[in-house]
């Protein structure tokens, strides 16, 4: 499967040019409902761990959205419970993401 919405395809090169910049396991990029985009890294401390989602999706509601229209996560596989955040706040929200090896899946 191949992103073939060129907003979408927005989503995976910031959220790949993130990732590269950054040197992180994980980063995802969110649109959210006025078409506002939300990156996020991954944090692993000890005291925290924060999938890239939950990142980007606390980002997006802080900043005042109430709809998330899609998301991509590179790097490492988004946890479940981060998915389970964006279909809370919108059930249809696209949700891809790009594996290692260039192939992209939506969850």
């Amino acid at each position: 499967m191949s992103l073939s919405n060129s907003e979408d395809v927005k989503l995976h090169t910031l959220a790949k040019s993130s990732l590269q910049r950054n040197n992180a396991k994980q980063c995802a990029a969110l649109r959210d409902g006025t078409g506002r985009t939300h990156v996020g890294t991954s944090v692993h401390l000890v005291s925290l761990q924060l999938d890239a989602i939950a990142v980007a999706l606390a980002m997006a509601l802080s900043s005042g959205a109430d709809q998330i229209e899609a998301v991509v996560v590179v790097g490492n596989k988004p946890d479940e419970g981060a998915v389970s955040s964006i279909r809370e706040i919108s059930p249809q929200a696209a949700i891809w993401y790009a594996h290692e090896d260039g192939s992209i899946h939506s969850l």
